[in-house]
């Protein structure tokens, strides 16, 4: 190829630029769109169905918010001392060698749940009409079926969804409370002090990190030092949780559902 070749082929390719800019090509993507909300749900921290929610402001700049709601094994506890509860309508698990008890019947959406212990553990399945078990559907099962399962599951509980009863026939008792106060961490004083950040200045700092450094991260770029706190690649984070991936993953599904400038 020639210098007169050559030099004829590099003035159309800097044509066609010109051309494309003259009609106004768009740019590639830069950055998420702006005025978006996106929830993600997942199971976290061994008891939980954790929830993170990403908004983008009208210049597309990222928020989050973690939160996780408490499974029936939390919400159905309660005072064995009490005179309404006995070791007949009651039955018990064990955390820590604490021996925890709950209500043995519960009911969630209307349907009847009967509790059966499983070792030192507890599991609530679907009851027949005389209360008794039937079959084997499993209430924590049902709740972390899907997204849409674990979204009714922390909404709804926050309505009233989940209720104990005294007695098959009892009355529905629904819980909005629990002795930690919510039925949310967020709404609740549970690991708010203690050794460490404890959770909820670790969710604050995994937010943080999210909206400082970004969530575009894979597992191997994620680590943790000696001093326990969380990297992002070479940045430093705040958190110090031992479930960071986990969290920082969820928040990775609700940004994975924006769309992109």
């Amino acid at each position: 190829m020639n210098k007169k070749m050559v030099f004829g082929v590099f003035t159309l390719f800097v044509a066609a630029v010109v051309l494309l800019v003259a009609c106004g090509a768009p740019p590639p993507p830069a950055g998420f769109a702006p005025g978006q909300r996106s929830e993600a749900y997942a199971y976290v921290h061994g008891g939980y169905v954790g929830m993170a929610v990403v908004t983008t402001d009208d210049k597309g700049a990222l928020s989050a918010h973690i939160d996780e709601a408490f499974l029936p094994h939390t919400l159905a506890i309660v005072d064995i001392d009490s005179d309404q509860w006995t070791r007949e309508n009651t039955l018990s698990y064990q955390v820590r060698g604490n021996e925890i008890f709950v209500a043995r019947h519960v009911s969630y959406q209307g349907k009847p749940y009967r509790g059966v212990s499983v070792g030192t553990a507890l599991a609530y399945v679907a009851a027949d009409d005389q209360g008794n078990p039937a079959g084997n559907v499993l209430l924590d099962l049902e709740i972390l079926r899907n997204q849409e399962t674990m979204a009714r599951w922390f909404h709804g509980i926050q309505e009233g969804a989940f209720a104990i009863h005294q007695s098959f026939d009892g009355d529905p008792l629904p819980v909005t409370s629990t002795a930690y106060g919510g039925v949310t961490k967020r709404d609740s004083s549970y690991w708010s002090n203690g050794s460490g950040l404890g959770w909820e200045a670790n969710m604050n700092a995994i937010q943080d990190a999210v909206e400082r450094i970004g969530p575009g991260f894979q597992l191997d770029e994620i680590t943790r030092g000696n001093d326990d706190r969380w990297r992002l690649a070479d940045v430093v984070t705040r958190a110090t949780a031992s479930d960071f991936k986990d969290y920082f993953g969820l928040v990775q599904a609700a940004v994975g559902r924006l769309k992109m400038k």
